[in-house]
């Protein structure tokens, strides 16, 4: 009876570790995932406005920072979204907008520090 209490323990404790190893990889997975989203997005949405205020502004340009900003809001954090809200609000070139700018990339530093 020792034998089958013991090989039971066993399994039960081996059961366990790889359930609770298969949860911690998955959450790292998934962390990682949406680093690597947001990672994409802010670049983008950075890259887009960098092009479009440096040349004439056109259509085109205005499509890439709108498909940037749209992709920035659907994976950011509550605090970013709505800085990247309070952004699209502002006129190019006013101080309202450079000081939103300076917030809204603090913000996404704080996103993309910990994976």
């Amino acid at each position: 009876m020792d034998f089958v209490a013991l090989l039971t323990a066993f399994g039960v404790g081996s059961l366990a570790t790889a359930v609770i190893q298969f949860w911690l990889s998955e959450r790292i997975i998934s962390k990682r995932r949406i680093y690597d989203e947001r990672k994409e997005a802010y670049l983008g949405l950075l890259e887009s406005w960098m092009k479009y205020e440096s040349r004439e502004p056109n259509k085109q340009g205005e499509f890439n920072v709108g498909h940037w900003l749209l992709r920035s809001q659907l994976v950011a954090s509550d605090s970013t979204r709505l800085l990247l809200d309070e952004w699209e609000q502002t006129e190019a070139g006013s101080p309202d907008r450079i000081r939103a700018t300076k917030q809204l990339k603090a913000a996404m530093r704080t996103d993309l520090r910990s994976p």
